[in-house]
C-alpha cells in the first residue's frame, strides 16, 4: 500500500552546502596567513656585542665596608634598669669614661642578705671562741685537780712503802695506797685525752665555720663587685657607635649595647663573596680601587669561611695601616684572583652560553662555542669564535631555531 513521504525543510537540505562553503573561506584564510609569513623568525630588540682581543683579568668585582681593626663589642654584664646614659652615639670617650648606670632592686636585697649571713656567721664563730676558751679554762682547772690528787697519791704511796718496811703498817695499806696512786695517775691521763680530743673537735668546727665566713665574703666581695659594675665605663678610647641605650630600658647581661672603635689603630676592610669563589681565595691577593690605590697596596689578609645566605666574608688590609676612612665608609674593590692573560673576550650576558647566536648577513645562526672563566662582566672564549664577530648577549629565544631575523 502506497503512503506518502514529506519533503524535508529547507534549511535542513541546504546545510551541507553552508558547511562546505565555511571549510573553504577557513583554508583560504590559512593559505593567505602562511603566504604572508618570513622564512624564518625575527628576534626583537636583540643586543649584540663584539668579540675582541685583550686582556682577560681574573677579578671579582666587591663591595667592601671599612671597619677599625681595633673595636670593642659593648656587652651588658649585669641586669638591671638603665637609672641614666652619661654619654650619646657618635661621641669620642676616654678609657674609664663611664657610659651608663643600671639599677637592680634584686641586687641590692641580694647584697642585704648576703650582709646579714656573713655577720650572722661571724657571731656564731665569736660565740664559739668564747664557748671554746670557756672549755679550755674549765679543762685547766680540773686538770690541775687530778694533777693535785695524782701528786697526793704518789706521797701517800711513798709514806706508806716507808711504813711498810719499818713494819709501822700492814701490807693491806701498803697496797691500798698503791691502788690510789695507780687511779689518781689514770685519772690524769684520762683527762688530758679528753681535754685534747675535745680541744681538737672544737678547733675542727671553728675551722669550717672560719671556711663558710670566708666563703660568704669573697659572695658579698661578688657582689660588691657586680654592683660597682652596674657603672659601666669605657674599656678603651675611641669613637662610641651603635649606642642607642635609653633611660629605664631593661638591660639582661649579654646584650648588644654598642661598641668602641679606635680608628688610630689603623682601618681595614670586610667584604662578602660568593662561596662559589671559596677554592680560589688566597691569602696575599691583591685588591685594587680608585678610592685607596693611592693609600698603598691593599691584600687579602684573612678569609671567613662560614657560608651564611651563600657569602663568605674576607677581611682586606693595608701594611701600614690606614686612618682616613670613615667606619662604615662603602669602597669599591677589584679582587685579582690571577694574572692577566690575552684572550678572546666577549662581555657577559644572559645569552653567552655553549649555544649562542652570532650575526652572519641580517641573520643571527646558532653556533656551539667553548667557554672559559668568567671575571668582572667578561667572558673568555676559548674556541668557536673570532675577533670581530658580533654576538647575542641579550636573552635567547626560547624555541631555540637554528637562525633569526634581525629586526
Amino acid at each position: 500500500m502506497d503512503r506518502r513521504i514529506d519533503r524535508p525543510p529547507r534549511w535542513r537540505r541546504l546545510a551541507p552546502r553552508f558547511s562546505l562553503i565555511l571549510l573553504l573561506l577557513a583554508l583560504g584564510a590559512a593559505a593567505l596567513r602562511w603566504a604572508g609569513e618570513p622564512a624564518s623568525k625575527t628576534v626583537s630588540a636583540p643586543q649584540l656585542a663584539t668579540v675582541r682581543q685583550g686582556d682577560f683579568r681574573d677579578e671579582l668585582l666587591l663591595r667592601a665596608r671599612a671597619e677599625p681593626l681595633r673595636s670593642v663589642q659593648l656587652d651588658a654584664a649585669e641586669a638591671g634598669r638603665v637609672e641614666a646614659v652619661l654619654t650619646q652615639d657618635g661621641e669620642l670617650v676616654a678609657a674609664g669614661a663611664p657610659l651608663y648606670r643600671l639599677l637592680s632592686p634584686e641586687q641590692e636585697q641580694l647584697l642585704m642578705q648576703r650582709s646579714a649571713e656573713v655577720a650572722q656567721q661571724m657571731a656564731n664563730v665569736s660565740v664559739q671562741r668564747s664557748a671554746q676558751a670557756a672549755s679550755l679554762a674549765q679543762n685547766r682547772r680540773e686538770l690541775a685537780q687530778l694533777q693535785a690528787a695524782q701528786q697526793h697519791a704518789e706521797a701517800e704511796l711513798q709514806r706508806q712503802s716507808q711504813l711498810a718496811a719499818a713494819g709501822f703498817v700492814s701490807m693491806a695499806a701498803l697496797e691500798q695506797a698503791q691502788r690510789q696512786a695507780r687511779l689518781a695517775d689514770q685519772l690524769l691521763q684520762q683527762a688530758q685525752r679528753d681535754q685534747r680530743q675535745e680541744a681538737d673537735t672544737r678547733q675542727q668546727s671553728l675551722d669550717e665555720m672560719a671556711r663558710a665566713v670566708q666563703g660568704l665574703r669573697r659572695g658579698l666581695q661578688l657582689l660588691e663587685r657586680s654592683r660597682e659594675r652596674l657603672l659601666q665605663r669605657a674599656p678603651i678610647a675611641g669613637r662610641l657607635s651603635g649606642f642607642q641605650l635609653q633611660v629605664g630600658a631593661s638591660v639582661r647581661p649579654g646584650d648588644r649595647l654598642g661598641r668602641i672603635d679606635d680608628p688610630s689603630g689603623g682601618m681595614q676592610l670586610l667584604a662578602e663573596v660568593d662561596e662559589y669563589y671559596l677554592p680560589r681565595l688566597q691569602i696575599g691577593q691583591l685588591a685594587l680601587s680608585s678610592v685607596v690605590d693611592t693609600l698603598g697596596e691593599l691584600r687579602l689578609a684573612q678569609i671567613l669561611p662560614q657560608v651564611q645566605g651563600g657569602k663568605v666574608r674576607v677581611l682586606l688590609r693595608w701594611a701600614n695601616g690606614l686612618t682616613n676612612l670613615a667606619p662604615g665608609q662603602a669602597v669599591d674593590l677589584r679582587l685579582q684572583l690571577d694574572r692577566a692573560r690575552p684572550a678572546l673576550l666577549l662581555p657577559d650576558g644572559p645569552g653567552v652560553q655553549t649555544q649562542l647566536y652570532v650575526l652572519q648577513g641580517r641573520e643571527l645562526r646558532r653556533r656551539s662555542v667553548q667557554l672559559g672563566r668568567r671575571a668582572a662582566g667578561q667572558v673568555e672564549v676559548l674556541a668557536g669564535l673570532q675577533a670581530g664577530e658580533q654576538v647575542l648577549v641579550s636573552q635567547t629565544p626560547v624555541d631555540l631555531a637554528n637562525s633569526y631575523q634581525m629586526p
